[in-house]
């Protein structure tokens, strides 16, 4: 028995020996070779060690490389050499950029008009009942994409820009010609927010396509674009509002997101071969722990951020300001989210997407405890929170396709974004309408402590995630 474990711990094969007698081997027969003593020393191998089989509940060790492990902790195919760079690549950022201002930047807007709508238009109309207009805007623009993700694997992007571009501006020029509820909901909430739809998907889902090392701060970049309009966008429509009317300000914000989306058409290419995909809802990708967890994160952050955004000027107001303050508080709110999408990315690369948003969620939630929720009454307090708040919330949205970018493959990129944001969708849907009831019912200090609260609930949900991307053992050090 040691003889032949002998020849199987032999590292160096055996000679070539002849069936017939020759020179260099003589009459030796082939299999001599086996009765040559061998003094290999004993190693101990692996296999002598019986394990016992794992059971359902057993913890699998995470490879020791993971401490330093950054991005696609699913595994590389083929197609996943990413350029990282280049030309190209970076054209596809700054198309995505010009996409995702005029749809994102109009979402963070939303607030702006709503005032208007329930000051004019529809001022016989509750608050919450105002407040599903936006919703849909935003449902629609989300909702969507969870058919737009998978289309975008398999055609390509620029058949579905053009229609994107096409629908949402047909949208907001009918939106000028509204005066009745039903005209709103139907041109803002059902036509353009399925045209903002085709747009961001396509924006979001194209860039991780080209990077990988540098996702977060690719996607940042680009995502600064939502924050840049959230800035420009309050003070035209101000501006419009007052100098041009309604009419002629929505047609310039038509004529605006035309100019955005043709840009954006000629400058985002997709990397990878059409036809990658095969169904339009995958929901197999629920099982993946990871990105289960991530998509409930992801819910809870929408719900936060964008009843957030729709409500702060409203919430503004009824503290006593003025239009004008609502909208400057609004504005310095988008800028400082634009910094903290551009810092969040490059921070991410560097030190883990998750680990980025996890702390940059509780900056969020500080904020708004600890200065919105005390001092929110107060000119100072309403500035402090909305620059500390901005930073930490330009994240939100920003590192989110980073995070979901990092555990899945490049081909399966389209379809997980457009599965995760369908399920989000439903929070955009419903957070405005909420915070709107509860500042009619329970008041301003309730609608502050429910929203900071959901970001409590919100960053478990990531913790949660980053623990099953370490095989549920928890190391601090990680990289993720």
């Amino acid at each position: 028995m040691e003889h032949w474990r002998n020849i199987i711990l032999w590292k160096s094969p055996p000679p070539q020996l002849c069936k017939s007698p020759c020179k260099s081997h003589g009459t030796r027969p082939r299999q001599a070779w086996l009765n040559i003593p061998l003094v290999t020393p004993r190693v101990k191998t692996q296999t002598s060690t019986k394990k016992p089989p794992r059971s359902a509940f057993s913890v699998v060790e995470p490879p020791a490389e993971l401490s330093t492990l950054t991005t696609h902790l699913t595994g590389h195919s083929t197609d996943d050499a990413f350029p990282d760079g280049g030309l190209q690549a970076w054209c596809v950022v700054a198309g995505s950029f010009f996409l995702l201002m005029s749809t994102f930047g109009v979402m963070n807007t939303t607030g702006i008009l709503q005032n208007y709508f329930a000051s004019h238009q529809l001022a016989s109309y509750s608050p919450s009942a105002v407040g599903w207009i936006p919703g849909l805007f935003t449902f629609f623009g989300l909702s969507i994409s969870v058919q737009v993700g998978p289309m975008f694997d398999r055609y390509g992007p620029k058949g579905l820009l053009i229609a994107g571009t096409a629908c949402y501006v047909t949208g907001l020029l009918l939106l000028a010609e509204s005066h009745i509820y039903w005209h709103f909901v139907l041109t803002l909430g059902v036509l353009s927010g399925t045209g903002a739809a085709l747009l961001s998907t396509v924006a979001l889902a194209s860039v991780p396509q080209w990077f990988d090392r540098k996702a977060a701060l690719a996607i940042g970049i680009s995502m600064a674009g939502a924050g840049l309009g959230g800035v420009i966008f309050p003070f035209v429509l101000r501006a419009g509002f007052t100098n041009l009317g309604y009419k002629w300000t929505i047609r310039l914000l038509a004529l605006v997101v035309l100019i955005l989306g043709m840009l954006g058409t000629v400058l985002v290419k997709a990397r990878l071969p059409k036809g990658r995909s095969r169904s339009t809802i995958n929901l197999r990708s629920l099982k993946d722990a990871r990105f289960t967890w991530l998509t409930m994160g992801l819910f809870g952050l929408e719900l936060e951020v964008f009843a957030g955004l729709g409500l702060y000027p409203t919430y503004v107001v009824m503290q006593g300001f003025s239009t004008n303050t609502s909208v400057i508080l609004l504005a310095v709110l988008s800028i400082a989210s634009t910094a903290g999408r551009l810092m969040a990315g490059g921070v991410g690369d560097r030190f883990g997407r998750i680990n980025t948003q996890t702390a940059l969620i509780v900056l969020g939630a500080l904020a708004v405890f600890v200065i919105w929720l005390p001092f929110g009454n107060t000119l100072i307090g309403l500035y402090m929170f909305s620059v500390i708040f901005g930073l930490a919330s330009g994240s939100f949205l920003s590192l989110a396709p980073a995070c979901i970018g990092q555990i899945s493959k490049a081909s399966e990129v389209g379809g997980r974004f457009g599965l995760t944001y369908s399920i989000v969708s439903v929070a955009t849907l419903i957070c405005i309408p909420i915070g709107g009831e509860m500042l009619d019912k329970v008041g301003k200090r309730a609608m502050v402590a429910y929203l900071g609260s959901v970001l409590i609930v919100s960053l478990g949900f990531f913790l949660m995630a980053r623990w099953a991307c370490l095989s549920y053992r928890w190391r601090w050090q990680a990289k993720i």
